[in-house]
């Protein structure tokens, strides 16, 4: 599957807390999910996602309403689930609506600035996943 669109299904659960200029043909998002990102050092709690070449950049909430995502992340901070989408644009559902982008890339960093590979942060969330399961599979002591 795209990476640029696989991103988003592997950051399922985070937290979108800071966004760039929406004007532009690039962008910045902050991810805030902390039970990946404390899997790699140095120490922190966020990805930052790079989107460059920006062609369609919308969020409408419940209502089917547009609104800004910066104004909607002064209220709260909208948390991914999940995306359907095989193609662009890519269409993420979030607890307070849906973000609609289409783009020609993604790049990935911490929130230190370090860059990070895609390959990587899949291969942390295959782990969490299969740690996880296997913890919840366990029968608790008597």
């Amino acid at each position: 599957m795209d990476k640029r669109i696989q991103i988003w299904n592997i950051l399922h659960d985070g937290e979108i807390t800071a966004v760039s200029d929406e004007l532009s043909n690039s962008l910045k998002i902050s991810i805030n999910i902390p039970y990946l990102r404390r899997r790699v050092k140095p120490l922190g709690d966020s990805f930052i996602l790079t989107i460059e070449g920006l062609k369609d950049f919308a969020f409408y909430n419940f209502d089917k309403k547009s609104e800004s995502l910066k104004e909607v992340i002064e209220t709260g901070s909208p948390e991914i689930l999940s995306t359907d989408s095989e193609s662009m644009p890519v269409r993420i559902t979030t607890t307070l609506g849906e973000l609609i982008l289409d783009f020609e890339d993604i790049h990935i960093s911490l929130d230190t600035g370090e860059k990070i590979e895609f390959d990587i942060i899949e291969k942390i969330f295959q782990e969490y996943w299969t740690e996880w399961k296997t913890k919840s599979k366990k029968k608790p002591r008597d």
